[in-house]
């Protein structure tokens, strides 16, 4: 069992079954608000121009993309009717679903899905997405063409890549500069009311266009239905107000509720909580530009000093899983031990051996982190303890959320960031290795090893060849030390008893979704 199944075993709480399948007999119910709880703002609303999970939450029940991931993780039209790839891997050609209707009332075309990708291009926060794309062209009113630079055959998989999704906007949007679009899409609810630290409304979409090819949803596809008339996304940075709320009955969705407080709450009647494993890689990002992170042999000393059990057991409050690997266990990518022996060390002396190699002289270790995200500011701060052992001066520079993604964007100013990384490792080798390359690697210099395996790595032809290039990817993270893995975590969902039909994935799902009166 996984360290989340042990604790939700030993604890008592009460899981949720597995929702009926789509066709069951279920008594839908038509109306009502549905409000959800998350602790931070959206950065943005421009769902192309973000990479954050609290917009995501948002956006993804509001945009939607030619192609997405189904429950399995396989591609699955959406916006498409399908896609027809030449057999030299060159030419991708894309159907489009007819009758589809933007928020706007105008009906999608081909030249709007150019206008989007062509905007994707300059604004879209996964740089590397459309990067193989060497021309994008109109073929017909409902036909798009896409011509290869070389055969990937990753492409369609990290096309369906939710991180930054390539949504399809009006052709009007697609001059407009990040954050600045109209807001409007073609999911089955439109965006009418955002106020900053307070809420986001959402409302039920009256001409959108379901997918009739499924009998229901589908991951972030498939046959969607509104069935609420508003869902309202309210900011509630602290925990302890979140669960109180939901006691309360004021809310009916929390996206994450504290391991505590879920097993307080096991004998609830209201309240049911479900599980969403292996949510996420919780993360130490290096600043390889800004001294004194730009020496390797530093960088190896904090990877060697860190006790990862102690970081992720207080940070994660006990949901988690020790794991040195860029993959889940259960991956077919998964390479074993490579760079297992750097993993959970804990070495001070080990380490202070390296800091006298790098020539450290006590210069400062920021660490950038946020009050938003709990296990973000409490492994900071088990990090930065651990670090002072070592000798090292760390200190904690903990902002909000939208700060923290912004200050993270300079070259200078902070030398390490604490990061849960959950759509990548869902995604696989690709999307993680994704972050770390092209124009800003999330440690802000490029190591040119990595960026070259990268290529290698889509252009792979098969699972055994990617796995091969992965192997020589994880090996080349323990030998950089740009970025620290700390280990597996997992999340804690609430509902109320009276929400039906909600189903835990990457994103509060909330579509096909009623409240039982």
């Amino acid at each position: 069992m996984t360290a989340l199944i042990r604790l939700i075993a030993v604890s008592g709480v009460a899981t949720v079954a597995a929702m009926a399948p789509a066709g069951a007999a279920l008594a839908q119910q038509m109306g009502g608000e549905l409000i959800v709880v998350q602790g931070s703002n959206p950065p943005s609303l421009d769902a192309m121009n973000t990479s954050s999970g609290a917009s995501r939450n948002i956006n993804m029940n509001v945009y939607e993309t030619l192609y997405g991931f189904n429950e399995n993780v396989e591609p699955i039209p959406i916006l498409a009717e399908g896609v027809d790839i030449s057999e030299d891997g060159l030419t991708y050609v894309f159907t489009l679903r007819q009758g589809v209707k933007f928020h706007n009332g105008d009906e999608m075309m081909a030249s709007d899905v150019k206008a989007s990708m062509e905007r994707y291009r300059k604004v879209g926060a996964t740089g590397t997405l459309l990067e193989p794309v060497a021309n994008i062209e109109v073929t017909g009113d409902y036909e798009v063409t896409f011509t290869m630079k070389a055969p990937t055959p990753t492409f369609l998989e990290a096309f369906s890549s939710p991180r930054a999704p390539a949504v399809i906007i009006p052709e009007e949007d697609g001059a407009a500069e990040p954050g600045k679009t109209s807001l409007v899409g073609t999911g089955p609810y439109k965006i009418t009311e955002y106020v900053p630290d307070s809420h986001v409304t959402i409302e039920k979409f009256a001409d959108y266009s379901q997918d009739m090819d499924h009998e229901g949803m589908d991951g972030f596809g498939g046959k969607k239905t509104a069935y609420l008339d508003t869902v309202t996304f309210r900011i509630i940075p602290e925990p302890g107000a979140q669960v109180a709320a939901l006691e309360a009955g004021e809310v009916h969705i929390l996206e994450a509720i504290p391991a505590p407080a879920a097993r307080r709450l096991e004998g609830n009647a209201d309240i049911e909580i479900q599980e969403n494993l292996q949510w996420a890689f919780g993360t130490l990002i290096l600043n390889v530009n800004e001294a004194p992170t730009d020496n390797v042999k530093f960088r190896e000393a904090v990877q060697v000093a860190l006790n990862m059990e102690e970081i992720v057991g207080i940070a994660a409050e006990g949901v988690f899983e020790l794991n040195h690997g860029w993959t889940y266990p259960n991956s077919i990518y998964n390479v074993g031990d490579i760079g297992a022996n750097y993993y959970n060390q804990g070495d001070v002396e080990r380490a202070k051996a390296l800091l006298a190699e790098a020539g450290y002289n006590g210069e400062e270790f920021s660490i950038l982190t946020d009050n938003s995200i709990p296990f973000h500011g409490r492994s900071a701060v088990v990090i930065a303890e651990q670090l002072k052992a070592a000798g090292i001066n760390a200190v904690i520079n903990q902002v909000d959320w939208p700060t923290a993604l912004n200050l993270r964007m300079q070259d200078t100013g902070w030398n390490g960031w604490t990061l849960t990384m959950g759509i990548e490792p869902y995604l696989g080798p690709a999307a993680i290795v994704s972050t770390l390359t092209g124009a800003r690697p999330h440690f802000v210099k490029n190591d040119p090893v990595l960026d070259g395996l990268y290529q290698e790595l889509i252009a792979g032809a098969t699972p055994e060849a990617r796995k091969e290039t992965f192997a020589k990817i994880q090996e080349q993270l323990y030998t950089y030390f740009g970025i620290i893995k700390l280990g597996d975590t997992g999340q804690l969902q609430a509902t109320r008893s009276n929400v039906k039909g909600f189903k835990t994935f990457r994103f509060p799902r909330v579509y096909d979704v009623w409240l039982e009166n």
